[in-house]
């Protein structure tokens, strides 16, 4: 099991942080598919698929903003945010079916399905209030999830897309890094702590947070990588080690630098 709660977790969490960040590999290995530059035209066309993606999903992310997903909005705006939600759903499925890059495609059809699972919520609210509901706080607390949920796969796509930051950093920046996560264990801890307590037989699968951190250390983007609906993790624990790492300042890098911090359990 790894999780990085444990002070054994992080000295494994070590090893491939600092592979990422310039330590030469015990064997040399050929690329990973993935791993293989593009060319150029494919690149330039993936770099215009990006743009696009992200600028249809910040639009869609200032048009419903999460501070409105409350039950105690009144009614005529939370069904004008229905139909704003509907519009959103209908955006994203246009945008899904017509972007080339089927990973691209997948990042906007997941945020389709949470607009819908955020617009299910917000209905089935509007008609709990109809029928005089007493007790909303469990649905309002439903509907946070719902748009948290949708942010996380805002996020997700973010990290997806915003990739110009270099993984090539010295051996010494990486035991520095490393030396600052360690610093974040007790907070690493309350997350998991606090998911055990919502949900003690969930597991979390496999997570992986992409960090974008600038020039002077502090942290630029931080989101989910391949973060769906479908996702083991639940949206509280993501949003919490979102949390944990988003005012962070980690030791300069040379230029930008991107790590990937994996959590599997």
């Amino acid at each position: 099991m790894f999780r990085p709660a444990h002070a054994l977790v992080m000295a494994t969490l070590a090893a491939p942080l600092v592979a990422a960040c310039g330590a030469p590999p015990v064997s040399p290995a050929a690329p990973r598919a993935s791993e293989v530059p593009p060319a150029p035209s494919v690149a330039a066309d993936r770099a215009g698929e990006c743009a696009r993606l992200q600028a249809v999903l910040d639009a869609e992310m200032r048009d419903v903003p999460a501070v409105e997903i409350r039950s105690t909005t009144p009614m005529p705006r939370v069904e004008a945010l229905m139909h704003r939600l509907e519009r959103s759903c209908d955006t994203s499925e246009h945008l899904a079916d017509t972007l080339q890059d089927p990973t691209l495609a997948t990042e906007a059809n997941d945020f389709r399905l949470a607009t819908a699972y955020l617009l299910l919520t917000t209905a089935h609210i509007f008609g709990l209030v109809h029928r005089g509901e007493p007790d909303l706080a469990p649905f309002d607390r439903a509907a946070d999830v719902a748009a948290r949920q949708r942010e996380l796969v805002y996020r997700s796509a973010q990290a997806r897309c915003v990739d110009d930051g270099s993984r090539d950093q010295s051996p010494e920046w990486g035991e520095a890094l490393v030396a600052t996560l360690k610093e974040l264990t007790p907070a690493v801890n309350v997350c998991h702590a606090q998911e055990k307590q919502r949900a003690s037989e969930r597991k979390t699968g496999k997570l992986e947070l992409k960090l974008h951190i600038a020039t002077d250390g502090h942290v630029e983007l931080v989101g989910p990588i391949a973060y769906s609906a479908l996702s083991a993790a639940s949206p509280e624990l993501v949003h919490c080690l979102v949390r944990v790492f988003e005012p962070m300042r980690f030791p300069p890098p040379t230029g930008r630098a991107i790590v990937v911090l994996p959590f599997v359990e």
